[in-house]
């Protein structure tokens, strides 16, 4: 069952600088925390985040990001970025949008929109603080060799779609899809089940009706712990899919429903893009969890 949306109190001015501070600079501005969220759908399925042990730190920089490029990011419909319920990294939402070392971030205000307004994102036009976005990717580049390097991984390889998946670290040594029908992950009844998929190559997921491309989650599994580790670019063309993704290069989202983060590498790992090039634009929901 959907927990309901929880409210919080503005904290002290402390917890924004102290926010500002860990995410590597001293000064950063920040946008202002609103107590009272614009109403925002929530995706079907998602869970109030749970993490244990297992979970791959992102780290107060990153996690508050719900879309992360190194180049770019391009819009193209009536995309909406948010936050789930409880979704808040020291009294800021997490759906920051933002690029670094690139500045340029297109079709948002108008047609895209950010549940905390324009200074959610960080880009030139919008919120010009440069020092937020490049704690980020310093903080990606960690994360992106601790879920590759994590063991012991299950050997996988091809097309997903069809098979479920308990929880584990799964390696595919070249490109990985989802297209011939849907992958499930299944939790196994635990809140903090974590799936890592370290995928040496490229990520596809294809349409294929409600059958296939997509990813469904089953017996507690959240989006907050699926990890997937993407050696070069990927391309979400399914209609739901779930989870962080960690991408060397770009993310291509042409999904309706995302609900997790993109985070596509910056100076440190590729110079990549975010592209949504959806007409209809995209739901994208960062699920919380640090």
């Amino acid at each position: 069952m959907l927990k309901s949306p929880r409210f919080f109190h503005a904290r002290p001015l402390v917890a924004l600088l102290a926010i500002a501070y860990l995410a590597g600079c001293s000064t950063c501005t920040v946008p202002g925390f609103n107590p009272t969220p614009t109403p925002h759908p929530t995706p079907t399925g998602l869970l109030s985040c749970n993490q244990g042990p297992s979970a791959i730190t992102l780290g107060p920089a990153l996690a508050p990001f719900a879309v992360l490029a190194g180049s770019t990011i391009t819009n193209v419909g009536n995309t909406l970025v948010t936050f789930a319920p409880g979704a808040v990294t020291g009294g800021i939402h997490d759906d920051l949008v933002g690029v670094s070392p690139g500045s340029a971030v297109t079709g948002f205000y108008p047609p895209g929109t950010v549940t905390d307004g324009p200074t959610a994102i960080y880009a030139a036009t919008f919120n010009t603080n440069t020092a937020v976005p490049q704690s980020a990717q310093s903080a990606l580049t960690t994360a992106y060799n601790t879920a590759a390097g994590r063991t012991p991984a299950t050997p996988v390889s091809g097309d997903l779609g069809g098979q479920t998946l308990g929880p584990g670290v799964y390696k595919s040594t070249s490109t990985l899809s989802i297209m011939s029908g849907n992958l499930t992950l299944n939790g196994g009844g635990n809140p903090q089940s974590v799936f890592i998929f370290q995928i040496g190559s490229a990520l596809t997921t294809t349409l294929n009706g409600s059958t296939g491309g997509n990813v469904i989650l089953t017996n507690g599994a959240s989006a907050c712990n699926i990890y997937w580790q993407v050696g070069s670019s990927a391309t979400l063309g399914g209609q739901t899919f779930f989870g962080n993704i960690l991408a060397f290069s770009s993310i291509t989202i042409n999904a309706s429903t995302f609900t997790g983060r993109a985070l596509a590498g910056g100076a440190s790992l590729g110079t990549g893009a975010v592209t949504i090039p959806i007409a209809g634009g995209s739901l994208i929901t960062n699920p919380g969890g640090q």
